[in-house]
């Protein structure tokens, strides 16, 4: 199996080289990379130039969404992927991917275990999301955090391109889409990437909190067709989520 994975960038040279180097030194070596870069005017493609084994796009674009779109159709590859310019993969993600797609056919998506850490690459704390789950999916109460997510080619030729009008929650609606088409979704219990906290990151910039709450809860009630009760329960999963954010905070302050 051929693993394509996708990095859009727009100056992206603090973090960059960590995430090229997490994919390039993966122990499986059948895997094509195409990176799509907004026309960044920092170090960010002079770093991406010292590597092999990479495609590279670089113009004017409409967003993270349309860079990732860009990849897409470029892409040849069984199972995809996109990787942020900031996260990072470990080095038997790939391997691990492929296994586990080889030995359960059924499974069209999968997701994994994941570590935050900030923005000088250092441990925040383990996550280890629940199994799939239809309705908590569904209703927010977790969405597959996207360095771990890994998909076979037949979704995206079911499903189709990411929605470039959305700024925070093209993954969030990709994966509703393949939930609706009926393809399955499976966790892999095993650690298959890292997501980086900073404030750079527009998901992670408290100034945009509301705005992405708004978009996921405008996603998820089109999708699932809300009624009332519905509504409850996506808002008491994203207060427990915050509530327990802030917990978490205030714990590792401690130390």
């Amino acid at each position: 199996m051929k693993i394509s994975i996708i990095t859009p960038t727009y100056n992206s040279e603090a973090y960059i080289k960590a995430t090229l180097d997490s994919i390039h030194e993966q122990t499986y070596k059948n895997f094509e990379h195409v990176l799509v870069d907004g026309l960044s005017n920092d170090r960010t493609l002079d770093i991406v130039a010292s590597y092999e084994n990479i495609t590279v796009i670089s113009e004017k674009d409409n967003g993270q969404s349309d860079a990732i779109n860009k990849g897409l159709k470029l892409v040849k590859g069984d199972i995809l992927a996109w990787q942020n310019g900031d996260d990072l993969y470990f080095p038997d993600t790939f391997q691990t991917v492929v296994d586990y797609f080889t030995s359960h056919p059924d499974i069209d998506v999968v997701y994994g275990h994941y570590q935050m850490i900030d923005n000088q690459g250092q441990w925040i704390c383990d996550v280890r999301p629940v199994e799939w789950n239809s309705w908590l999916f569904s209703h927010g109460r977790f969405c597959p955090v996207q360095p771990t997510v890994f998909w076979r080619r037949r979704v995206t030729e079911k499903v189709g391109l990411l929605d470039e009008s959305l700024f925070f929650c093209m993954d969030v609606d990709f994966y509703a889409k393949a939930v609706l088409n009926g393809f399955r979704f499976s966790r892999i219990p095993k650690m298959l990437g890292q997501f980086r906290v900073h404030e750079e990151s527009k998901t992670q910039n408290k100034n945009n909190r509301t705005k992405h709450y708004k978009e996921y809860k405008k996603v998820m009630s089109q999708h699932f067709s809300y009624k009332p009760l519905d509504y409850v329960a996506f808002d008491f999963f994203q207060k427990r989520a915050q509530l327990a954010a802030v917990v978490k905070q205030n714990f590792l302050k401690s130390f």
